[in-house]
């Protein structure tokens, strides 16, 4: 007797079948915890993020050089060219140092030369807050940084790290079981015998 070939006639297109997943979780949101900044890349944010600190925190200088108050460099030029005394009106400063009370610009380093008196001479004047990193330029204290539900990503991390925050509330992970069925399947390691098959398709999905 002749076996018939068993027909699926009621296959469900992938369109169909992510409706009907995604539908039957529609409108339900995952729980919230609170987790380390360092360890929250990739996660979801269950609200937004702001600012502890303005960054940067204070006035920085964003070259190497000396800092001046910029009204002393007036008129300086290539042809006439001027001395600002150590101390007095020029402050050897690094990138990132805090700009000295009283001082408003930076002359960088490639624009000036040393006297032999100890002094600097300079051949451009400079305006106020040139090369200087003014307080909250990137971030000011109490602003928000990132909305709610945003993925955080990489540069989201070193953000929130300089802006004070080191915890953030993110959604939690959905779990998922994956059961394969089949009284075909064997485990990985194991021998296979006739008619059985190594079940590696529930590892492959899991990864995915």
């Amino acid at each position: 007797m002749e076996r018939k070939k068993r027909i699926f006639r009621n296959l469900k297109t992938l369109a169909e079948a992510r409706e009907i997943v995604f539908g039957a979780f529609r409108g339900v949101r995952a729980g919230v915890e609170t987790v380390p900044v360092r360890q929250a890349l990739g996660r979801i944010l269950a609200g937004p993020v702001t600012a502890r600190r303005s960054v940067p925190a204070y006035h920085a200088a964003a070259m190497d050089g000396i800092a001046v108050q910029s009204r002393a460099t007036a008129g300086a030029s290539a042809t006439r060219p001027k001395i600002l005394r150590l101390a007095k009106e020029a402050v050897p400063i690094d990138t990132g140092d805090p700009m000295p009370e009283g001082y408003d610009a930076v002359v960088p380093i490639e624009l000036i030369n040393e006297t032999a008196e100890g002094g600097f001479e300079i051949t451009e004047a400079v305006p106020a807050r040139k090369h200087v990193r003014l307080t909250g330029e990137d971030m000011v204290a109490g602003e928000m940084i990132l909305a709610s539900n945003r993925m955080v990503q990489p540069a989201h991390v070193g953000a929130l790290l300089a802006a004070g925050v080191v915890q953030v509330s993110v959604r939690r992970r959905p779990r998922v079981a994956i059961l394969p069925t089949g009284d075909e399947l064997c485990e990985p390691g194991q021998d296979p015998s006739a008619g059985k098959v190594i079940e590696s398709n529930s590892r492959m999905l899991a990864a995915y």
